[in-house]
């Protein structure tokens, strides 16, 4: 790559990322972490344990599973009820998804014979966060300069230091999803709870612990499985990536979603960015990319790419696509009556 920008060799992140770091081997701190940590042996105790919670609910349910109905989701519950759970599936409502989520997650639920509830989860968004809402609709209001191209990779570098749902700074943020995380995972916990349930399964092909992926020599735990306990003496929910945990391949993703009767919706690629089922992050997808210099779901796609989920080439693909908006970021969000 020209003009000093350097990529890695097994992922796309480059050094355009002011958080991305290029070892001398030629990886970025993401795959390093990832290649040094890696033992197959926890995924294996954690899908031993998975499969221990069969029948484990205080209902007639037994997991919570994220359902959105795209390929992820769907080969997700397609896996779970083959194993033999009872789960109730669940899409959760931020008044900035498409409708099209609903309809096809309620599609599938149906055509594999599961019931599904679509929750509303804005009340989960506290006061701090809807001030974070605030302060990044202005700054997507900004008329673009070199003054905001480095305003947006200054917001973005420190933007891991408000990565956490307990943070309460009030600071806007590039990308969409870090707002999305706080309500979306306060909410894994108690919707579950109110169900009996302490086991979710989501369709996320990344593993648990990305928090030392900025660091090049720390050690982590690379699991498949995170436990949400809010508080010391609360009961542990336990959040499961499956297409992690089973190592899944995009290809091996596709026959399942042959054998599950899922058709890859008409106008849309089988990988997609967030701002295929986001209207906020679609909102802000394009002015983002031209201030960054990259693509700002580049780092999920990355770390798919760095399991061995999807490949290069079609991560690259996916991130050159650029989904029209059909508002700005501000009217997306006042129209879901957050801001």
């Amino acid at each position: 790559m020209g003009n000093n920008v350097l990529g890695c060799k097994r992922c796309v992140n480059t050094t355009k990322n002011p958080n991305v770091r290029i070892n001398h081997e030629g990886y970025c701190n993401v795959c390093e972490v990832f290649m040094n940590n890696f033992n197959k042996s926890v995924l294996e105790t954690e899908l031993s344990f998975l499969r221990s919670r069969r029948g484990k609910g205080k209902t007639k349910y037994d997991a919570f599973l994220g359902l959105s109905g795209g390929k992820d989701s769907t080969a997700t519950l397609y896996t779970v009820k083959q194993m033999g759970f009872r789960p109730l599936a669940f899409t959760f409502d931020l008044g900035y998804y498409p409708k099209h989520i609903f309809q096809r997650a309620k599609h599938i639920s149906s055509l594999m014979d599961t019931d599904h509830q679509i929750i509303d989860i804005r009340r989960y968004i506290r006061a701090s966060d809807v001030s974070c809402y605030q302060k990044t609709a202005a700054l997507y209001d900004e008329t673009e300069s070199d003054e905001l191209k480095e305003r947006f990779i200054n917001i973005y570098k420190d933007g891991k230091k408000h990565y956490s749902i307990k943070c309460r700074h009030f600071v806007p943020v590039v990308r969409t999803c870090q707002l999305c995380r706080r309500p979306v995972i306060r909410a894994y916990y108690s919707e579950a709870i109110k169900r009996g349930i302490n086991l979710i399964i989501l369709g996320m092909n990344g593993w648990a612990n990305l928090s030392g992926t900025h660091g090049l020599s720390k050690k982590v735990k690379i699991s498949a499985i995170k436990i949400l306990k809010p508080y010391k003496n609360s009961m542990p929910v336990y959040v499961v990536h499956l297409p992690f945990l089973l190592q899944r391949s995009i290809k091996e993703t596709q026959k399942i979603l042959d054998k599950a009767g899922w058709k890859e919706p008409k106008g849309e690629n089988l990988i997609e960015t967030n701002a295929n089922s986001c209207l906020f992050a679609r909102a802000a997808e394009s002015k983002a990319k031209r201030m960054l210099g990259f693509h700002p779901d580049t780092p999920r796609l990355a770390r798919e790419v760095t399991v061995g989920f999807i490949t290069k080439v079609q991560a690259k693909i996916a991130l050159e696509k650029i989904h029209r908006p059909v508002c700005s970021v501000r009217h997306v969000l006042e129209r879901a009556n957050i801001i």
